[in-house]
């Protein structure tokens, strides 16, 4: 898990799909699924739940984003310094 990964999952959440985070981060959406996969593996938690309104965080999803967001402020905080 690195930042990049972080800023990903945070985006996701927020835009509800991966297409409509890929269009935002300018990535390919295999990407992202390759990044969310990932995170899900090395954090053995699931992240989203596949819903037809779009992706949503899991309980442990909303713990994982919450530490996320938490980690890139103080990281954003630092890079300012």
């Amino acid at each position: 898990m690195n930042e990049k990964e972080l800023r990903y999952m945070k985006c996701i959440a927020e835009a509800g799909s991966i297409q409509k985070a890929a269009v935002l981060l300018r990535k390919n959406p295999s990407s992202l699924s390759r990044a969310v996969h990932r995170v899900e593996e090395d954090m053995d938690i699931i992240l989203f739940k596949r819903t037809p309104e779009g992706l949503r965080p899991t309980q442990e999803g909303e713990l994982y984003l919450q530490a996320a967001g938490e980690i890139l402020s103080m990281y954003d905080e630092l890079k300012e310094k």
